[in-house]
This record gives structure tokens, C-alpha cells and sequence, in this order.
């Protein structure tokens, strides 16, 4: 009986203490940023530093210390975005400043090109659905203007914080350089016997998500690469702007590329109509290939949901957290996969041997 207090006590101490923790994070929500932000370039930066840390000489290879291969991946991830915000960044800004500061007449003009076609038309519309069509076009313009927008402001607002600046490239570094002690002392907390169980859950996670980070962080690239050269090549105004909002809206499967391209769209409608369609069939063939050569050749089967559960997440996701909500929707229904998997079905319901 004795020996029974001690261990329920000890059981109320953690509860307590795990209660106190969950609160202090609740309060303490800033936090939440500067570590996502750390374990994102974490994961996309591992792949680097496993290769610098075999560098190859001749037939050879030198095996250099870690914290050597991780400081030599940050040298070259802030050479390569010197270079890039060089070459990109002031035009970019340029070049959205200007788009902002026309968006007005650019309403106006949709506007009174809209009318003008639909008195024209051998059909005319009726005058509701009409006024449903420009809600929808110019809401769908609006909201993608507004993501670009909010992503600037906090991207300005992250620049302006010194203490998040200092702090993202150092938790990077340590995730990078401690992660297998990091996991081995989460694990330490939790009963003996379940080490195996909750080590092979953590490591399906990480693999899980680091996958998709990364090849999000590609595929994202890849396709706002080719929108910017695609609409500068068809003469639609805005290109990098159209290609930036390319990339973040990536970020969201199935629904960000079709409001990514709304704005493209929209503005080679403003210069004709035939441009608008020629606009829409090159974000059509995007899409195709995005979808069958891009996405199986860069992120493969990292994470295995089925469209349905991905467009419930991301409809939770929206309703929760708006479009963070919608950007964490996938990866956090993956890590609720990979939980259910472990720790709901046995090893036999899982095929494991």
C-alpha cells in the first residue's frame, strides 16, 4: 500500500505538470512561429547537410564533422538567398507596389469589359447570375491579393523582430545537430516499455512530414517558376507577382492552385478574351503535369491520404485556423494517420510480421 501512494502521487505530479506546460503554451502562442519556421528549414536543410558531411575527393570520401556540414549548409543557403533576393526581391516589390496601386482601375475595367461582352452576346445572361459571376471572379481576385498581401506583412513584421530572427537559425541548428538526442530524451519520459512503440511512431512522423516539407518546398518552386515564365511569355502583366502567389498558393493542395490561377486569368482577361482562354489552357496543362509527372516524381508517396480526407482536412483546417489552418491541414492529418496506424490498429490489422 505503500508503495502504491508514492506511484499514484507521482502520476498526479505529471498530470499537474503536463497541465501547466499545455497552459503556458496556450499563453505563450508567439512561440509557436520561430519554432515552425526552424523545424521547417530543418527539414529541408537535412538533405544538405548529409551530403556535406561526405565530401567527395577523387575516388574517395573525407567524412567532415557535423556541426562543420551544417554551418557550411547555412553558408550557402544565405549565398543563394543574397543572390536570389538580388536578382528577384526589389523587382518583385516594384512590381507589386505597382499592382496594388492599379488594382482599382483594374476592378473597373473587368467591370465595364464584362458588360460590354455580355450586351454584345448573342445570349444574354441574366442580370443575377451576371452579378453572381463578377462576385465571384473579383472574391476570388481579392483573396489572392489578400494572401500575398498578409504573407508580405508578416514576412515584414518576422524581418522587424530581431529576437525571432537570432533565434529561427539557432533552434535549426540544433535540431540539425541534436535531433537523435532530442528524440532519444522525449522518449526517456515515457514508460519503459512503451520506448519501442512511441521511437517507431516519432520516426514515422519525422519521415512523414519532413517528406512533404521538402517536396512541397519544391514542387512549390518548381511551379512558380514556370507560371512566371509561362505568363511573362503569353505578355500578361505581373509576372513575378503571379508567380510568387503561385508558390504560396501551392502551399494548399487541391484549392490553392485553382485560386492561384484566378488572378492570372484575370488579368490577360483585362487585355482580351482569347488571352484569358490561352491563360486558362497553360494553368490546365500545369496542372496536369503538376499532377501526374511533378508531384509522383518529387514527393512520391510521402503521404498516403486519399483526396477525401485531404479535402475534409483541409475544410476543418479553414474553419479553425483560416489559411494557416489550411496550410498545417495536411501534414497534421498525416501525423493523426500515423497515430491512428500505431496506435489504434495492432500489428496483425497492419500486416506487420
Amino acid at each position: 500500500m505503500n508503495s502504491y501512494i508514492p506511484g499514484s502521487s507521482r502520476k498526479w505530479y505529471k498530470l499537474l505538470f503536463l497541465g501547466v506546460c499545455l497552459y503556458l503554451l496556450s499563453e505563450a502562442s508567439a512561440i509557436f512561429l520561430p519554432i515552425i519556421l526552424a523545424i521547417v528549414l530543418a527539414f529541408i536543410l537535412h538533405p544538405l547537410v548529409v551530403l556535406l558531411e561526405q565530401v567527395p575527393f577523387g575516388t574517395r570520401r573525407f567524412a567532415v564533422p557535423k556541426f562543420v556540414a551544417i554551418l557550411a549548409s547555412f553558408v550557402l543557403t544565405g549565398v543563394a538567398a543574397f543572390f536570389v533576393g538580388s536578382f528577384l526581391l526589389l523587382p518583385l516589390i516594384i512590381e507589386l507596389n505597382k499592382f496594388l496601386a492599379n488594382l482599382p482601375n483594374l476592378m473597373e475595367k473587368f467591370r465595364l469589359l464584362t458588360a460590354s461582352l455580355n450586351e454584345g452576346a448573342v445570349i444574354q445572361l441574366p442580370s443575377n447570375l451576371q452579378s453572381l459571376i463578377d462576385q465571384a471572379l473579383s472574391g476570388a481576385a481579392a483573396f489572392s491579393v489578400d494572401l500575398l498581401k498578409r504573407v508580405l506583412r508578416s514576412t515584414l513584421v518576422f524581418a522587424t523582430s530581431l529576437v525571432e530572427l537570432v533565434v529561427v537559425p539557432v533552434l535549426t541548428f540544433y535540431f540539425l545537430k541534436d535531433w537523435r538526442l532530442l528524440l532519444a530524451r522525449f522518449v526517456s519520459y515515457f514508460p519503459r516499455g512503451s520506448h519501442d512503440k512511441v521511437n517507431t511512431i516519432l520516426v514515422e512522423i519525422g519521415r512523414v512530414v519532413s517528406a512533404y516539407i521538402r517536396g512541397q518546398f519544391f514542387v512549390s518552386l518548381i511551379v512558380g517558376a514556370l507560371v512566371t515564365a509561362g505568363i511573362y511569355a503569353m505578355g500578361v502583366d505581373y509576372p513575378l507577382v503571379l508567380g510568387v502567389l503561385a508558390v504560396l498558393t501551392e502551399a494548399i493542395p487541391i484549392v490553392g492552385p485553382i485560386v492561384g490561377a484566378v488572378p492570372a486569368v484575370f488579368l490577360a482577361y483585362l487585355t482580351s478574351p482569347l488571352l484569358a482562354v490561352k491563360v486558362t489552357v497553360f494553368f490546365l496543362v500545369l496542372h496536369q503535369l503538376e499532377n501526374h509527372i511533378l508531384v509522383p516524381t518529387v514527393m512520391g508517396g510521402s503521404i498516403n491520404l486519399h483526396p477525401v480526407w485531404v479535402i475534409i482536412s483541409l475544410l476543418i483546417g479553414a474553419q479553425l485556423l483560416g489559411i494557416l489552418g489550411m496550410i498545417l491541414a495536411v501534414p497534421v492529418a498525416a501525423i493523426l494517420s500515423v497515430l491512428l496506424d500505431q496506435l489504434w490498429l495492432s500489428d496483425e490489422e497492419r500486416g506487420d510480421s
